[in-house]
């Protein structure tokens, strides 16, 4: 007897477009309905995704190479613990960002985005992939003034416009694309509507 398989859902997205809000709010509306869900996110809170989160506020000292292997064995360590156990328990898997960040960010800092999916062929294929998109200013204003951070490494703004970049010409058959720019309850209808499409 084949074990379940459970669905893999990415909120991928520049930086300030209100993924983890979404997410939060699909996990609970999910759960109302009874269905097992697992909440996660990347960089993790692993020895390679705190390392990686010492580059928010210095990149200058490592390679884009060094950089991009950090993510990988990030997401190898997310995929083997978390993600493919819960997957095969016929679990929800809700991901805040997965590879395709990945090829964005590191795309727009250089490196080659076909190259990166090729080098993430280890990591599960997401069944839908929800890519919120927002004018940048947009973004970086909320993570300055609602959230109250200061803009890290990977938030300036010209960086980011690259990084939208990168996203706008992704064209793999499980993204869907979301206008982040309107209020969170019509955004939050949106996302239920293609994941009651996919479920």
């Amino acid at each position: 007897m084949t074990s379940p398989k459970g669905k893999l859902i990415v909120f991928e997205g520049t930086d300030g477009t209100g993924k983890s809000t979404q997410l939060k709010l699909l996990a609970n509306a999910l759960q109302k309905k009874g269905l097992a869900v697992v909440s996660s996110f990347e960089p993790t809170n692993g020895v390679y995704g705190q390392k990686i989160r010492k580059l928010y506020s210095n990149r200058k000292d490592t390679t884009l190479e060094d950089e991009l292997e950090l993510f990988l064995a990030d997401r190898r360590e997310h995929v083997e613990t978390l993600i493919a156990p819960a997957l095969a328990e016929g679990k929800i898997v809700l991901c805040d960002r997965y590879y395709l960040s990945t090829m964005a960010y590191q795309g727009a800092a250089g490196l080659d985005p076909a190259t990166i999916y090729k080098k993430n062929d280890f990591a599960p294929t997401p069944d839908l992939a929800l890519l919120f998109y927002a004018p940048i200013e947009t973004g970086v204003t909320r993570i300055t003034e609602s959230r109250g951070d200061t803009l890290n490494d990977f938030e300036k703004k010209e960086y980011l416009a690259q990084v939208a970049v990168q996203f706008a010409k992704m064209e793999l058959s499980f993204i869907k694309r979301i206008d982040a720019n309107r209020s969170i309850e019509t955004i939050h209808k949106d996302v239920m509507y293609l994941v009651q499409e996919l479920l």
